[in-house]
């Protein structure tokens, strides 16, 4: 699995991003011919090699004139569909703004309605860059671990806010995310928005084999390297994909049994990877029952908050373990009874199929639509999914 890890140590801005990605092997050249597929202002982006604290980095300037057009989010998005930019770079750009607006209109508590962008043909073409270069590195996960925000006080149209400023702050709800390590605005509001739209995993970084390393220089003055780091690497291992997951355990011996049947149903449902229950006696001999939740990292501060809101604990047990998983896959097998969905089990992309397991609720619907019995359904799918073994 080819992994994307942003490590934003020192915050994140778009310009930081696009110099980080360029650096891990982006073609300049490439990034520029499909820039100029959007009809926008006049514009010139420079892109250069430069060092902080002795790291070499590369930093983008993006020059717009005296007078650049600002432009609204739906003449944002209008730019966009109106382009011959791919469907995905098209998709990352426009949620990314309409994100920002809507959040925009309610912490203002004002009708959605398009806003005006600061800065916004710097923050298309940047933005427009940044979706370039991904679709170009094509990454199965994007990763980050944490957001440190900064602190203090950042002036707003003559008003002084706190860091992060309420925009931000509803953006980053349910995120990991620090104050500091510096005082300053170390994330924008249209970068949070961009994390939403762009991570698929919050995470300390994961055991991968970096095969490329890039660094983006940003425009703040700070104490420390005002840098953001990008690694590009895989995480394959030789059994399977090595991952990072968190178990929360808690024993319970004074709620109603009955409530356990809603409560696995709800977890599953807010994101939970599985839910089991144990058998345990607790102090005094007291019979209880052991409810265990795992989870990816990034979620356990929300399941265990669920845990304490859902049950009668007064306390919630946490651990973090590797795992390794075999590659899922997910297609639909014709058979007598209708098609039915198979799960097929490999180490990696391409390696022989381990194991095909047929889907339990399909097997079951087609059981009830044909009145046979279901281990009839199974088998009947498991013979037609080995027929097709050798062409997966």
């Amino acid at each position: 699995m080819k992994i994307l890890f942003i490590d934003c140590f020192s915050g994140l801005s778009l310009d930081m991003l696009l110099g980080a990605l360029l650096q891990l092997g982006v073609a300049e050249n490439l990034l520029r011919s499909q820039l100029a597929k959007i009809n926008t202002g006049s514009y010139r982006i420079n892109i250069y090699d430069e060092k902080d604290f002795s790291v070499a980095a590369k930093r983008i300037e993006i020059i717009t004139g005296d007078s650049p057009p600002d432009y609204d989010t739906r003449q944002i998005v209008d730019l966009l569909e109106n382009s011959d930019l791919s469907s995905f770079v098209k998709k990352i750009c426009a949620e990314t703004f309409l994100r920002l607006a809507m959040t925009r209109a309610k912490v203002t508590g004002l009708p959605l309605e398009p806003i005006v962008i600061e800065n916004s043909l710097g923050s298309l073409v940047l933005l427009v860059g940044i979706a370039v270069c991904i679709e170009q590195l094509a990454p199965d996960k994007i990763m980050m671990q944490s957001l440190p925000l900064g602190s203090g006080l950042v002036k707003v149209n003559d008003t002084w806010l706190p860091v992060p400023v309420p925009v931000t702050a509803e953006l980053v709800k349910g995120l990991p995310v620090q104050l500091g390590p510096v005082e300053g605005e170390l994330v924008r509001p249209l970068e949070a928005s961009l994390v939403n739209v762009l991570v698929d995993e919050f995470a300390p970084p994961p055991v991968m084999a970096p095969f490329a390393i890039g660094y983006g220089k940003g425009s703040l003055q700070l104490p420390i390297p005002h840098l953001l780091r990008v690694m590009l690497g895989s995480a394959e291992t030789p059994c399977g994909y090595l991952e990072e997951i968190a178990t929360l355990e808690t024993n319970i011996d004074d709620m109603n049994p009955e409530f356990y049947p809603y409560i696995m149903e709800l977890f599953l449902k807010k994101g939970a990877l599985d839910v089991f229950l144990t058998p345990v006696i607790m102090k005094k001999g007291r019979p209880g029952t052991k409810l265990s939740v795992l989870c990816k990292t990034g979620d356990v501060k929300y399941l265990a908050n669920l845990i304490l809101k859902e049950t009668s604990t007064l306390g919630v047990r946490i651990g973090y373990q590797n795992r390794t998983t075999a590659l899922r896959e997910m297609m639909k097998v014709n058979t007598r009874y209708g098609p039915v969905g198979v799960k097929v089990a490999r180490l990696h992309p391409g390696e022989p199929v381990l194991r095909i397991t047929p889907e339990y609720e399909d097997c079951k619907a087609a059981a009830q639509a044909y009145g046979v019995p279901i281990s009839q359904v199974y088998q009947e799918t498991l013979k037609e999914a080995d027929a097709l073994k050798e062409n997966l």
